[in-house]
């Protein structure tokens, strides 16, 4: 995982604030809360973070999550935890993450703690 951060930052597609932003992020995951971030899942999760990251910090917009899955994703138990999670991590960033990537992240958020619970 650290390797890919790594590569993303040396090739440019991410700065190197949020690399070393999302090196901390992959810490927390793993150490905290043992989230499987070393998984593919994890590596696509972490991948997409920080993309989101840059495409806010350059003020690029995508098109929102359906509705209808993030509110099935509100109603699930986990969710206050996966919120809290969600709204400590972005404080690694100095970078305003824009609303319609939120979703995505959550939803990514969602799967690992729900492969980490499956794996107990």
């Amino acid at each position: 995982m650290e390797n890919r951060l790594n590569l993303l930052c040396d090739a440019g597609v991410i700065d190197q604030d949020i690399c070393s932003g999302m090196l901390q992020v992959v810490k927390r995951l793993d150490e905290e809360w043992r989230l499987p971030v070393y998984s593919e899942q994890g590596t696509m999760a972490m991948t997409h973070m920080a993309s989101a990251l840059m495409r806010s910090r350059r003020g690029e917009v995508i098109e929102a999550l359906d509705d209808e899955l993030l509110t099935e994703l509100t109603q699930s138990n986990l969710w206050p935890t996966i919120l809290l999670v969600h709204q400590i991590l972005l404080k690694e960033f100095a970078v305003t993450l824009h609303p319609n990537e939120e979703g995505y992240l959550l939803a990514n958020l969602y799967g690992l703690w729900m492969a980490a619970h499956e794996a107990v």
